[in-house]
């Protein structure tokens, strides 16, 4: 079965960890590329692409921060990734869809050949990567733990790692778009969203109705229903998949995560072989409507830019990525605006296993702009932090290590203004 998208805190999922063997070893590829892909080994994937190389960089980049990611979230839990994963990006979208990815898709896992396939028609742009991210979660989890997973969490956790922002060393996740955020109250004023009695025995082969091409009436498995128009389907599918994914963020962040664990332990017992409706009322409660009315109502009462901290940090955290590059190659910058001229000027260096593209900077640029009389940079110590101060006294500071030319645990703290 494809899993496909289309071009449109804490530990809390089970089991998935690369092997230590494997980031140490040296990468070989397992089996021939396929015809006008080169294979290029990155640390915990073997890239087959026909893309050029700042294109194979970058992807090698955000695949390794990726995978760092999942690996972060999933520590300490049983399962092992002994060997690298294959990923297939295409430049061509006949080359994608010859080899063998559903018409409509932008990126694609296929559980059979265990291969995360996308095709950069239109650039390596946010798109891409956001496909790229959601995909390669279906690919984690069904290395470690297969079918067992119930849709709404295996796509919600996906929706979840898509949203996450790259900052270059790392990744920010738990934002919320203002824009989905609006359709999703939407949905639950108009009563749209399906009941989580529902959702929670949904299956494979109704999600995947929703999303089918089939000219044929539908039945109760949910494939095309008699007189359903294709902008029906489209429409219930989107609200299936924002439906899945703030169902996760909700278990993961609402109530300042008072569901984590419940939701870890969830997902352990699923692991283990548990009816996945079953785990869920052993952990939050038989009382199914009581608990979606307290979903509801706290996704009603999110402000309209409810995690714009979250992307505050994000940007400051691409800059902090950027600035430890150019310090550990020796670069000195004696105030913040002496490292945003350098930044401008695209003179900041960085050690040849460290590229980062230059767009992801360039954005960050943009961002900031408007932010021009909060930055400071503090000399203090043989390492410098780049410091944020918001308009309400909050502070959000970026710090990083270096050692032999290289930047290491970039990460950006934030703090509220002291009364």
């Amino acid at each position: 079965m494809f899993r496909g998208r289309t071009a449109g805190s804490g530990l809390w999922v089970a089991g998935v960890l690369f092997s230590a063997a494997l980031a140490s070893g040296a990468p070989k590829p397992g089996k021939p590329a396929p015809k006008g892909l080169k294979p290029y080994p990155s640390k915990y994937y073997i890239i087959y692409t026909d893309l050029d190389a700042n294109a194979v960089r970058e992807a090698s980049a955000r695949m390794s921060a990726m995978a760092e990611e999942y690996r972060r979230r999933t520590k300490g839990f049983a399962g092992v990734i002994r060997k690298r994963l294959a990923f297939y990006l295409y430049s061509k979208l006949e080359d994608y869809h010859e080899a063998g990815a559903p018409k409509g898709s932008a990126g694609v896992y296929h559980p059979g050949k265990e291969a995360l396939m996308a095709v950069a028609q239109h650039g390596t742009g946010d798109q891409l990567w956001y496909v790229v991210q959601h995909e390669g979660f279906h690919q984690f989890v069904h290395m470690v733990i297969g079918g067992q997973i119930p849709i709404w969490v295996n796509e919600g956790m996906a929706e979840y790692f898509g949203q996450g922002v790259w900052t270059g060393d790392g990744f920010v996740t738990g934002v919320i778009p203002p824009g989905r955020l609006k359709s999703l109250q939407g949905y639950i004023r108009e009563e749209k969203l399906t009941p989580f009695r529902e959702m929670l025995l949904m299956t494979h082969t109704k999600w995947s109705g929703d999303l089918t091409d089939s000219d044929k009436p539908g039945d109760a498995d949910g494939t095309k229903k008699t007189g359903e128009t294709d902008d029906d389907r489209a429409r219930r599918a989107r609200i299936n998949y924002d439906q899945a994914w703030s169902m996760v963020h909700f278990l993961v962040h609402a109530h300042n995560g008072k569901y984590r664990k419940p939701f870890s332990s969830m997902i352990r017992d699923i692991s283990r072989g548990r009816n996945g409706a079953t785990a869920f009322q052993s952990r939050f409660g038989r009382n199914l409507k009581a608990f979606e009315k307290r979903y509801k109502d706290w996704w009603l009462s999110q402000p309209e830019h409810p995690t714009s901290d979250l992307y505050i940090q994000a940007v400051v955290e691409t800059l902090t990525s950027f600035l430890a590059r150019a310090v550990s190659q020796g670069q000195k910058f004696a105030t913040a605006e002496a490292f945003f001229s350098e930044a401008r000027a695209g003179t900041l260096k960085s050690h040849k296993t460290q590229w980062l593209p230059p767009s992801l900077l360039n954005n960050a640029l943009l961002y900031a702009r408007p932010w021009k009389k909060g930055w400071s940079l503090e000399n203090v110590g043989r390492v410098p932090k780049l410091i944020l101060t918001w308009s309400d006294g909050k502070t959000f500071t970026g710090t990083f290590t270096h050692a032999r030319g290289k930047a290491d645990r970039v990460k950006v703290t934030v703090a509220k203004k002291k009364e």
